[in-house]
């Protein structure tokens, strides 16, 4: 009984490292780089995009180089309030405007929207607790959509 427990733990351990896993976003897939990335508005947005884009930047050995200029909007609104005025329904809407650059030239512009409903709640420290975790989830969204664009430029 023990040596089929170990025989079946070996045969799955097998079978998971030979099952082709390859991350989609690798940089050593991609066959450009970022060398110069210029942030215009929210300073904080900027700088997670910014993190996340680090893994593409100054690479050698690569045929295509980047540059971009990324214009961030965040919008926090009301949608609804109750009788009392006070709100109900929040929303953040964050907007991202990249233009790539090849050699100088203007190679692709593309507009990125992504946006969030929720209920307001009473207790403050939650609320903002929420919204910055809904602003991180919106981030990683448009951060995969710039991405998957600036791979089919190639």
């Amino acid at each position: 009984m023990i040596n089929i427990k170990k025989i079946l733990i070996l045969s799955f351990l097998i079978f998971l490292t030979s099952c082709g896993y390859k991350p989609i976003f690798s940089s050593s897939k991609s066959n450009f780089s970022i060398t110069e990335i210029k942030f215009f508005g929210d300073k904080n947005i900027a700088k997670k995009i910014d993190n996340n884009l680090k893994i593409y930047k100054n690479e050698k050995n690569k045929s295509v180089f980047y540059d971009l200029e990324i214009y961030i909007n965040e919008n926090k609104s009301t949608l609804t309030k109750d009788e009392k005025g006070n709100p109900e329904l929040l929303s953040i809407n964050i907007s991202v405007d990249l233009i790539v650059f090849e050699n100088k030239a203007v190679k692709s512009k593309k507009k990125f929207n992504q946006s969030f409903i929720y209920k307001n709640s009473p207790n403050k420290f939650n609320l903002k607790k929420y919204e910055k975790t809904i602003e991180r989830n919106l981030i990683d969204e448009i951060l995969s959509k710039i991405i998957l664009h600036l791979y089919s430029l190639q």
